[in-house]
């Protein structure tokens, strides 16, 4: 038997924890996600896994080499040190967990705790150069150290769990885990400090709180953090928990810790505990090397084709097929996939063909309503304005015959005149062609003249910026729709001014209708079934441009056009 080690059952147990930590941090190190918790779950796990390998040695010493100076270094320069990183960077993940908290109070902390640090380091240097290396001792610093650092990350966690109970669920779940793991922790280290280590309760209390607590730990953050971010890692994550589970559980049972002096015992479990060391690194190797490839093959490389191909449909290409390669939830996803891409390109298919359907209708009825409303313009010219021309000259020639209702005659040609002249500016109003030969601007202009001369109210337009030229069938719905804001003001406003404004821009082209008639509530009409604002709004939009409307009752109304003029 070698003199020097001598294998026991937290040799087994801390080669375990230490694996699985190792493994985190080499999965951490592949993470490419960018949080502030990020550094310091490095920084813990390559303390606590350097902690625990530094147990898993001294826990096989052999009784007496503790004084050596060997071992005093080892204490004072490793133990000691990675102690304290552990603890501060676990400080740190504490506060910051999830979402950050109490940040000033954690950097007072922090300013605390390095004179405790160093307090700390300086004890387990004086026991083993200057205290002989006195076992109960160091067990007593050990501790002390580990109460209170658990009485603080205790007290973290519930006053966290606190703050996200209303806000975050997940928060307050990990947060409440977190502060069940710190209170076993300070649980174990005031057994040990009252017992001792090196007793059958001390001996049981610190195997089982330790392993429950740091496997706690990283499940709870392999499964609250947002540092692993793919389903292989996590998945990876929780294999090393299982097996350090199982032969944890397995070591347990058939190798129960015995207490250093009992040398026979010790021996007797030695066989058995190589075999540990044996299966607990085959399972380590398997799971680094082999596990990883499987899993990208059957898991992670799949839903990667599904997202690139999720991220295809997203830019409006819906030819996307993926073949099944599997017959199990990803294969099930993958069919449904296809499902779906198909039923999009017909619902577009669909969709493109009742766009192209309305549009034809719009234009059909477009054309119909100039047709009928040039066809109105004409018959009115030609057949009502022709006879009230005829009644006009005939009334000419009874006043030139004289008589005694010459005044009421006069009045009737006046009367007659007028009329003529209203119709004539009805014609123009309702015909296309003045568009075409005046521009939108001069049509409305025109327009607001007809208004101003029937003496229904004050009008006046201005325009900034050049004029530009316009789709005729654009500058046709604009003027119409201008037209029915005339209206509407006639009809419900009680206006006695109209201001139209033109603003011609590069690329744009500004309509504002404003009067200062009674106004009315916008939200009140839309609930009524307002059909005219609705259709005015329907039809800018088939411009590409955008209609606004802004009226308070006894303040007036604005209706704002924006319309690309390209």
């Amino acid at each position: 038997m070698n003199s020097w080690i001598l294998l026991h059952t937290h040799s087994a147990i801390a080669f375990i924890i230490a694996v699985t930590q190792l493994g985190m941090t080499w999965f951490l190190f592949k993470s490419r996600s960018v949080i502030p918790i990020r550094k310091w779950l490095l920084l813990n796990y390559i303390a606590s896994s350097t902690w625990y390998l530094d147990q898993m040695v001294r826990f096989s010493l052999y009784p007496g080499t503790e004084g050596s100076w060997v071992y005093k270094l080892e204490t004072t320069f490793i133990y000691g040190p990675v102690l304290v990183a552990q603890m501060l960077a676990n400080l740190q993940i504490y506060y910051q967990f999830i979402q950050p908290r109490f940040d000033t109070e954690r950097k007072w902390v922090m300013m605390l705790m390095v004179p405790f640090s160093i307090l700390l380091l300086g004890l387990i240097g004086w026991n083993e150069l200057g205290n002989n290396s006195d076992t109960y001792t160091f067990q007593v610093i050990s501790f002390v150290w580990g109460i209170i650092s658990n009485v603080a990350t205790l007290s973290i966690a519930i006053r966290k769990a606190i703050s996200f109970k209303s806000t975050n669920k997940g928060g307050y779940q990990a947060h409440l885990i977190l502060a069940a793991i710190s209170a076993s922790f300070f649980t174990l280290s005031i057994i040990c400090v009252i017992y001792g280590l090196y007793s059958t309760i001390g001996y049981w209390t610190y195997f089982i709180f330790v392993w429950m607590g740091e496997i706690g730990l990283i499940i709870t953050y392999l499964y609250f953090s947002e540092v692993f971010v793919s389903f292989q890692v996590k998945i990876t994550g929780y294999s090393f928990a299982s097996v350090v589970l199982f032969l944890t559980i397995c070591t347990l049972i058939f190798f129960p810790p015995t207490l250093p002096e009992e040398i026979d015992k010790r021996i007797a479990q030695q066989d058995g505990l190589r075999k540990i060391f044996l299966i607990s690194l085959s399972a380590t190797v398997i799971i680094i090397l082999l596990l990883p490839s499987l899993l990208r093959k059957t898991l992670t490389t799949p839903l990667k084709q599904v997202l690139r191909a999720v991220r295809k449909v997203n830019a409006d290409n819906l030819n996307v097929q993926l073949p099944v390669m599997y017959q199990d939830e990803i294969g099930l996803l993958t069919t449904n996939f296809n499902k779906m891409t198909a039923t999009l390109r017909q619902a577009k298919t669909r969709l493109e063909e009742y766009t192209r359907i309305l549009g034809e209708l719009y234009n059909n009825q477009q054309k119909i309503q100039e047709q009928t409303l040039n066809h109105v313009s004409q018959e009115i010219h030609d057949n009502v304005g022709q006879l009230l021309s005829l009644v006009r000259m005939q009334l000419n020639q009874v006043a030139a015959k004289g008589g005694t209702e010459d005044q009421l005659i006069a009045d009737a040609q006046e009367n007659i005149g007028r009329a003529m002249r209203d119709l004539r500016d009805m014609a123009r109003g309702m015909s296309s062609d003045r568009i075409k030969l005046l521009g939108l601007f001069g049509s409305v202009e025109q327009e607001a003249q007809r208004i101003q001369r029937s003496g229904s109210c004050e009008v006046s337009t201005q325009c900034e910026g050049t004029v530009q030229s316009m789709d005729h069938q654009k500058e046709i719905i604009l003027f119409r729709v201008i037209q029915e804001s005339l209206q509407n003001v006639f009809k419900h406003a009680s206006a006695t001014r109209i201001d139209i404004f033109f603003n011609y821009q590069p690329h744009l082209l500004q309509i504002e209708v404003k009067d200062n008639g009674k106004g009315f509530m916008p939200e009140k009409e839309k609930r009524t079934g307002g059909l005219g604002l609705m259709n005015m709004q329907h039809r800018v939009q088939l411009t590409g441009g955008e209609l606004l409307l802004d009226s308070e009752q006894g303040a007036g109304t604005r209706v704002t056009i924006s319309v690309p003029l390209a």
